[in-house]
């Protein structure tokens, strides 16, 4: 059913992305956001949780007419070293902040909730990766760097298309898919016969497939030069190795946040 979800939504887009893939270039050198918001999300994937936290929003970006684009910013840091045309090829790293097995703080990022105690903690880890896209497209696969961490491979294939609506509106849609291999499937999902024992939960052993699908909705309203209204909802499903396990109740989530930033 994901995997259908995904497919149909690539195929009704691609003459969109067509469309928009004659947009003006950024400019060159430095340029950057900063912001604050306030996001509602579920306790971590696949909880009947819900918790709201402050969403900052810190965004720096450097394009250089020899050596590409680098940028900072939510998921890490990116550089596209080749820039010929649509098509682009870059170096990843991001941040996995892991998981809790208790409630975190609405200061916390750190995905937890108190009915996963007994699982043990899931430490933070780094990525590193490599990513090819072209207009639109994107292909992201990442590869963990930290054996204290989620361990294993994973693989992002998403497709971003900008609307500008109006002088002072403008609208961005995004589907993504995740693919994860058997390792990082048994830290999230996977339940070992030691946590089965401390938590009264049914022995469980994922596989590697489709870890989950999701479409994001933003829309940026400018307020005055450099400040801007933004907000933003996102519904994810996960596939059915990640919904079969005894920690999943809810296979759909959804994510919403708003806030104010200012671009510089």
């Amino acid at each position: 059913m994901a995997h259908a979800v995904l497919a149909s939504s690539l195929l009704a887009l691609c003459p969109l992305a067509q469309a928009q893939s004659d947009s003006p270039e950024p400019a060159y050198g430095m340029s950057g956001r900063l912001g604050l918001g306030v996001a509602t999300v579920p306790t971590y994937e696949g909880s009947p949780n819900r918790r709201t936290l402050a969403a900052p929003d810190l965004t720096l970006s450097y394009r250089s007419h020899d050596w590409g684009t680098v940028e900072l910013g939510q998921r890490g840091l990116s550089w596209n070293a080749v820039e010929a045309g649509p098509f682009r090829l870059a170096l990843v790293a991001q941040f996995d902040p892991g998981r809790k097995d208790s409630d975190p703080t609405a200061l916390d990022p750190t995905p937890g909730d108190k009915r996963l105690r007994g699982m043990g903690k899931v430490k933070s880890s780094t990525e590193a990766g490599v990513g090819i896209g072209y207009g639109p497209v994107m292909l992201v696969a990442r590869q963990s760097l930290s054996n204290r961490g989620p361990k294993g491979v994973q693989a992002d294939l998403s497709v971003g298309l900008p609307w500008a609506v109006t002088d002072r509106l403008a609208l961005h849609m995004a589907v993504s898919a995740t693919w994860a291999n058997r390792d990082y499937m048994q830290t999230y999902f996977g339940v070992t016969p030691a946590q089965a024992q401390a938590t009264s939960l049914a022995v469980y052993t994922p596989k590697s497939g489709c870890r989950k699908v999701e479409l994001n909705v933003g829309a940026e309203y400018t307020l005055a030069p450099s400040w801007t209204l933004q907000a933003n909802v996102g519904v994810s499903q996960l596939g059915d190795e990640a919904a079969a396990s005894p920690l999943i109740s809810r296979r759909n989530g959804v994510t919403a946040m708003v806030g104010v930033a200012r671009a510089f």
